[in-house]
């Protein structure tokens, strides 16, 4: 799920998180262009394009290469090694300290990108020097990371014939970042991605951190997106001096259509049918997922004022958090419905970028092609049942409670590898088995 930037207010999922993990826009690491496939450095050319239908086109290989944003990343659970710059400082799945980050060493504030500009993949279970394109594919071992939802599915895989596993997804990352035809960030990273298979989570970022406002006795953590005010309504002209209501929910309509003009106004639709049109062009596979069902507490303006000294996992249920719609109107929403009501919508826009780049694919090269891009979704009804509040969480509390916890990441890769084998019949026999 997130990213803020001069200007730009950048989810995961969102706050001081949706600062950080679905957070920023661009990685240094990364120069436009196209690569060639085998090379470590993105930005050289490429002009081996295959011709769909032909005798030359490859055949897919047992390769599976996960992109996009701090979800699929895994956010939250330090990788194999952090960035020498950074001061995070944490052992492989270690988790993210319940800290703002003034003091100690990974928390909120050290976890954040550096430069606001620049993606991150610091504190994600994929962490490798800030490039993880150039670590190999998983292999099993002492200190093998083991959350990220990608890394979950390498591990469960049985039998000779296993895929070979990567996770280049950055924190942060939006979907410019990672749109060839706009020399995006990443493109040359995704010029590497041919003749295989490509899983994601992308299109939260700069978005729902647009809804995150997170208020401290620490001003360098305040954090308010542009469409936060899309949240609340303020009715008395007198409630600043306690006389009068002093704020309504307003319609839930407000903060969906603040979302969609933002959506718009970053053209994320386009982006998305860029990267997913290219992808298929060089004869990728991909399954694009949606985000999973949560609200943090930093949602909206219900809960700004953060407890500093409690940490980022102290937070009130969002159902509990009710106000009436209007003066006029007496009916209660709460902060839960307006969050569900917003990533519902974000997950309607994501599905919708991906039916156009399959119309389009359909048009450019026929319904085969079109075909090897598919949408799914994690099951709405049981990420509600596994909140913050319940013993079970699914939901990492320590970055107010945005992004999976590693039994989240679980059921996000039960999800993957259901959509994997029911479209391509790979990852059947509950994800372990890589054969057709």
């Amino acid at each position: 799920m997130i990213k803020l930037r001069a200007g730009r207010l950048a989810l995961c999922l969102s706050a001081l998180l949706a600062l950080l993990a679905l957070s920023a826009g661009v990685a240094a690491a990364a120069t436009p262009g196209t690569a060639t496939p085998g090379t470590t450095t993105p930005g050289t050319a490429d002009n081996d394009t295959p011709s769909f239908g032909g005798p030359t086109t490859p055949e897919l290989q047992n390769k599976v290469t996960f992109i996009g944003d701090s979800v699929t990343a895994g956010f939250g659970y330090c990788g194999y090694v952090e960035h020498k710059k950074d001061t995070t400082k944490c052992k492989t799945n270690q988790e993210m300290d319940n800290s703002w980050g003034v003091t100690g060493e990974n928390g909120l504030g050290d976890c954040a990108p550096k430069d606001e500009a620049l993606a991150s993949d610091a504190c994600s279970n994929n962490n490798y020097k800030g490039k993880p394109w150039l670590h190999a594919a998983w292999e099993a071992g002492d200190n093998a990371p083991n959350v990220a939802y990608p890394f979950q599915i390498a591990a469960r895989q049985k039998g000779d014939e296993k895929a070979e596993v990567s996770d280049w997804a950055m924190t942060g990352s939006t979907p410019d970042n990672w749109d060839p035809v706009e020399s995006g960030a990443f493109s040359g990273v995704v010029g590497k991605l041919k003749n295989q298979y490509v899983g994601m989570t992308l299109g939260a970022n700069p978005l729902l951190a647009y809804f995150t406002k997170i208020k401290t006795n620490v001003p360098t953590t305040n954090v308010e997106g542009k469409c936060v005010f899309s949240t609340f309504k303020v009715e008395s002209a007198w409630s600043w001096l306690g006389y009068g209501p002093e704020e309504y929910a307003g319609p839930i309509s407000n903060a969906v259509e603040c979302l969609k003009q933002q959506w718009n106004a970053e053209d994320q639709t386009q982006h998305l049918v860029n990267l997913y049109t290219t992808l298929l062009e060089q004869n990728d596979k991909v399954v694009v997922m949606g985000y999973y069902r949560d609200c943090s507490w930093s949602f909206g303006n219900w809960q700004p004022n953060a407890n500093f000294y409690s940490g980022p996992a102290s937070g009130k249920d969002c159902k509990s958090q009710t106000r009436e719609i209007s003066k006029n109107d007496s009916k209660k929403v709460s902060q839960w419905e307006q969050a569900i009501a917003v990533g519902s919508e974000l997950n309607n826009l994501i599905h919708d970028a991906v039916d156009k780049a399959k119309a389009e694919a359909d048009k450019r090269w026929g319904p085969k092609v079109a075909d090897d891009l598919v949408y799914t979704q994690p099951n709405e009804a049981d990420w509600e049942k596994h909140q913050p509040t319940s013993n079970d969480s699914w939901i990492f509390k320590n970055d107010t409670w945005i992004h999976p916890s590693k039994a989240g990441d679980t059921n996000l890769a039960d999800t993957m590898t259901a959509a994997m084998c029911e479209h391509f019949d790979r990852w059947c026999d509950s994800g372990a088995t890589w054969a057709k």
